[in-house]
């Protein structure tokens, strides 16, 4: 969320409209201080809420659950825009139509360019930001390297990691959960089988209840206020993820249904394995490595 706050901020739109993070965590001043640094925030106003009675007076959720917009007079114009947790990068673009209409944004006025890039069009985009620290900062290495041919591209850099490979979290259950989904990914593009794709659905289903188990025992999120546990968010991430696996394992069954009347059926299981492993991968780069410090605490 913190990306897309920072893109907005970034375009015309922040030239009309405030775009506010405001951290509520616990340790709400360094959990801001380390968004402004992990993702090179420059844009975007980052706060934090130092005591309770800080919080704000009206209802409102964490970024990935819905965006609060007001109108120029103050007033809470949209309480709660799509949540990102529940239908991915459509919510944004949904938010993106209601911020461009309170800020009057004639939509056949908008600059395209400014809308093309203050809005993230896929996964992959999101998740290589977030790796590499800060919106556009692949496409500054992109242009960077278009001018010295001999090195390697950053896009070719990451199309040689591994399939569904995602940062260590220090808690041995879990590294070991995501290196069995990581090989099941990568056996999945290797092997395309419907086997192989409903063992990967298992192993993930399985690995978010272990994961949920072993953050609601530690208490991650218990001290947040009323409605903006990370927790939560963190849970409808993985309902989202396994919704999203499930209906592409539904496609994976109907393709081999057909796969001896032609249907491409590799490439619809592999094509398959490639955007579900985005997914699980910007999973673990927003919402994992958040409790990485957490858990180093037991």
């Amino acid at each position: 969320m913190a990306l897309q706050m920072e893109r907005w901020a970034g375009s015309k739109l922040g030239e009309k409209a405030y775009f506010l993070m405001v951290c509520v965590d616990p340790a709400a001043e360094r959990t801001a201080r380390k968004f402004v640094s992990e993702y090179d925030l420059k844009h975007v106003i980052v706060g934090f809420c130092g005591a309770q009675n800080e919080y704000p007076p009206f209802p409102g959720q964490l970024g990935c659950g819905g965006l609060v917009l007001f109108s120029p007079g103050g007033r809470i114009a949209v309480p709660k825009t799509p949540s990102y947790n529940q239908i991915g990068l459509k919510a944004w673009f949904t938010a993106d139509c209601a911020i461009a209409t309170l800020c009057d944004e004639d939509d056949e006025g908008d600059d395209e360019e400014d809308v093309k890039h203050r809005l993230y069009r896929n996964m992959n985009e999101l998740r290589l930001d977030l790796q590499n620290g800060g919106v556009g900062v692949i496409a500054a290495k992109e242009e960077a390297q278009s001018k010295n041919p001999t090195s390697t591209s950053v896009i070719e850099k990451e199309k040689k990691k591994a399939l569904g490979s995602v940062p260590r979290v220090g808690h041995d259950l879990m590294d070991e959960e995501h290196e069995h989904c990581a090989a099941l990914f990568q056996q999945l593009e290797r092997e395309p089988s419907v086997e192989v794709f409903e063992a990967l659905v298992r192993e993930m289903q399985e690995h978010f209840e272990h994961e949920e188990q072993l953050l609601k025992q530690t208490g991650f999120g218990s001290a947040s206020p009323a409605g903006l546990s990370p927790l939560i968010t963190h849970s409808q991430d993985h309902k989202r993820i396994i919704t999203t696996a499930n209906a592409m394992l539904e496609a994976a069954r109907a393709a081999a249904r057909v796969k001896g009347k032609g249907g491409d059926f590799a490439s619809v299981l592999r094509g398959g394995a490639k955007e579900l492993a985005e997914l699980f991968v910007a999973h673990a780069t927003q919402h994992d490595s958040r409790y990485v410090e957490y858990l180093a605490t037991f």
